[in-house]
């Protein structure tokens, strides 16, 4: 299993739907993007940005309901990718030591694992199937710009698809948006 970390949000070029960018943790120069939906995308926003709501959203009742529980997050792993679509599965603790597994989306499995400080993981032929590769540019004062190059068959990017492609490749840091948080209800 390769740990991984939330490197950020982007936002694809085409068809405006959001990406989690997750980048490995022994290879930072390893990341897998994930598309997700406008409302995950916003909650792991919410984390990363240190914004919080008086009332508990929906991941956070997930977790003071596991806590009353007393029952814990271990971790999270992007378990599969099938046709395109990326599994997860979170292992919860319970208080007798027993782990049970639960089937989730990734982007619900990470906006947990954020807000319960479990590690996230992916499973290696998931990373191996769909990684890309980010490449710094020198550091003697000039940008850093991410380079992007392909390695194996890739599952996020079809071949014919090349604006997209084009636009993977030229990802830096700055493309990650930052989503505003109007859900306060």
């Amino acid at each position: 299993m390769y740990e991984v970390e939330v490197w950020g949000i982007a936002i694809d070029p085409i068809n405006q739907s959001p990406i989690v960018v997750l980048r490995n943790k022994e290879n930072p120069k390893e990341v897998l993007p994930i598309w997700i939906g406008h409302p995950e995308a916003s909650g792991i926003m919410m984390v990363l940005n240190g914004i919080s709501f008086e009332r508990p959203l929906t991941y956070e009742l997930i977790g003071a309901l596991l806590k009353s529980l007393e029952a814990s997050v271990e971790r999270v792993e992007i378990s599969d990718l099938k046709d395109g679509t990326y599994y997860a599965t979170i292992y919860l603790k319970t208080p007798s030591g027993e782990v049970k597994t639960v089937d989730s989306r990734p982007s619900d499995a990470i906006n947990i694992a954020l807000r319960t400080g479990a590690p996230i993981y992916v499973a290696p032929h998931v990373m191996e199937q769909s990684k890309v590769l980010i490449e710094e540019a020198p550091q003697g004062g000039e940008e850093s710009t991410p380079k992007v190059s392909q390695e194996g068959e890739k599952k996020t990017v079809e071949p014919a698809d090349e604006e997209l492609k084009r636009w993977i490749e030229n990802l830096k840091p700055e493309d990650f948006q930052k989503f505003g948080s109007s859900e306060g209800n």
